[in-house]
């Protein structure tokens, strides 16, 4: 004979119905949706179990087959008292189909129930338990000792430990036994999720515990799934209002007289440039309320190196004009309301002093080399210059900002009367913000420091802080 089980599932509350149908004589083929299982631990070999997830208290129904298929039979239902430990209450309500070879019950609510195949042969006689109940359920709590470096949440840590079986509330006869067994479940997994799409510090992992150091700056919904061992499931959810903050910055390196954006970058990059540079940053920090900015520059005595603000948008502007040797570190240092602190640095590198002279030029009608100018240069402080032709009478000097002079263009001190084609004899002192000092006496390099370093320069060559030859004048060829 054949017993199917047919209940209606609807998934909300987590609330299991469970069939255990006994022949009674011993095993019964059943089959269900729902899939078979053992009653474990604590049952007799003879319990198998059909399980259900359904929010409907009466939500129970049971269809038996007869597995002859020849009908013709007469139905009974009963249910199981407790008292009696038998099947006495007569139930109605149950329909008849398939040539009077199936019978379906339903409205049942959590109990055993038998029912009766009669005025054919052979007669047959059938049990099932029937559980309904809504106490599966996953709680959610922040541990006690959360701080601004870690989150931990626990679900429902006092029970339902993945793994371990605990008690139901029903307990259903084993007719086999003779004895009241109780229903164990147990939690199989947890699988925990957040709506916060754009922090990327969560794990999941299937415990009802989770830890995190890395913790969201935005207030976020974390929820967990749980799943008993029969595939029902409960869910629920905590909303964490974030306390953490996230240091994070953004820089411009700009041209100091006409602020055209010369460079581009983050917290992740460095800052590489000439002297003077000069650069601006703008706050990208998460969830901050004030902050400090650290510039790391003390060389300069009137500098104001440290800025405390709460203003987020105060864009911080510096120009980093000496050259050292470990580079400067600019510090952001983010404070949520909170009292949580994170901090985050930059390194900018201000590149040693050099400088490069051509050795010709050809001021004629082409659009090629028309003005002797430097080729190279980086970093300088202080530069002047002396074109002198064969006989020593001045043709062309500059004094100032190397980035102001433009250069000779071949003419008689800028008298409009062009310079005869030929060789024609500069000098020079330079100095670079690395206080290095370059000249035509011996082209050596002279530290403001303590840098005994010299400096190699060539008509043509670039001079960088170190000498191997010295030259008595820088020579440049004009030509026509």
């Amino acid at each position: 004979m054949d017993i199917e089980m047919d209940f209606a599932m609807r998934l909300k509350n987590l609330i299991f119905v469970i069939l255990v149908l006994l022949s009674a004589t011993g095993y019964s083929q059943i089959s269900s949706e729902a899939g078979f299982y053992k009653v474990e631990p604590n049952s007799s070999d003879s319990d198998s179990v059909f399980v259900f997830c359904t929010d409907d208290l009466n939500g129970g129904s049971l269809t038996v087959k007869d597995s002859t298929g020849n009908g013709g039979y007469d139905f009974a239902w009963y249910k199981f008292e407790d008292g009696t430990k038998d099947f006495t209450e007569v139930l109605a309500g149950f329909t008849v189909g398939d040539g009077d070879s199936t019978s379906t019950i339903t409205g049942l609510s959590s109990g055993g129930y038998m029912v009766t195949l009669t005025n054919a042969v052979p007669a047959q006689t059938y049990v099932a338990w029937v559980y309904i109940g809504n106490e599966l359920s996953v709680d959610l709590r922040f541990d006690d000792g959360n701080e601004c470096d870690v989150l931990v949440i626990w679900a429902d840590p006092s029970s339902h430990t993945t793994g371990i079986y605990f008690n139901t509330s029903f307990n259903y006869y084993d007719t086999v036994a003779d004895e009241y067994i109780n229903l164990k479940n147990r939690m199989n997994t947890y699988e925990w999720s957040n709506d916060n799409s754009g922090w990327g510090g969560f794990n999941t992992y299937n415990a009802p515990i989770i830890s995190m150091f890395d913790l969201p700056t935005e207030n976020t919904i974390f929820s967990i799934k749980a799943t008993d061992r029969f595939g029902c499931f409960v869910e629920n959810d905590i909303s964490y209002t974030a306390i953490e903050t996230r240091a994070k910055l953004l820089w411009e390196h700009m041209d100091e007289r006409t602020e055209e954006v010369l460079g581009t970058g983050n917290n992740e990059n460095e800052i590489t440039g000439s002297a003077p540079l000069y650069a601006k940053f703008i706050n990208d920090s998460e969830n901050g309320q004030d902050y400090i900015w650290f510039l790391g520059d003390t060389l300069l005595n009137n500098d104001i190196d440290t800025i405390f603000t709460s203003d987020f948008y105060e864009e911080p502007e510096h120009i980093y004009y000496y050259v050292v040797d470990s580079g400067y570190t600019l510090k952001l240092i983010s404070e949520s309301s909170y009292g949580c602190k994170d901090s985050v640095t930059l390194k900018i590198n201000v590149e040693p002093s050099s400088i490069e002279f051509p050795n010709v030029f050809t001021p004629n009608e082409d659009e090629f080399n028309k003005v002797f100018i430097l080729t190279d240069y980086q970093s300088i402080r202080n530069f002047k210059i002396t074109i002198f032709n064969r006989v020593g009478q001045v043709v062309h000097e500059y004094e100032g900002d190397v980035r102001d002079w433009e250069g000779w263009n071949g003419e008689i001190k800028n008298s409009n009367r062009e310079a005869p084609e030929g060789n024609y004899f500069f000098i020079f002192e330079v100095k670079g913000w690395d206080n290095v000092e370059y000249n035509n006496n011996n082209f050596s390099s002279k530290s403001g420091t303590n840098s005994e370093s010299t400096s190699e320069g060539t008509t043509g060559t670039e001079g960088t802080g170190s000498s191997t030859e010295s030259i008595t004048t820088g020579v440049i060829r004009l030509y026509r």
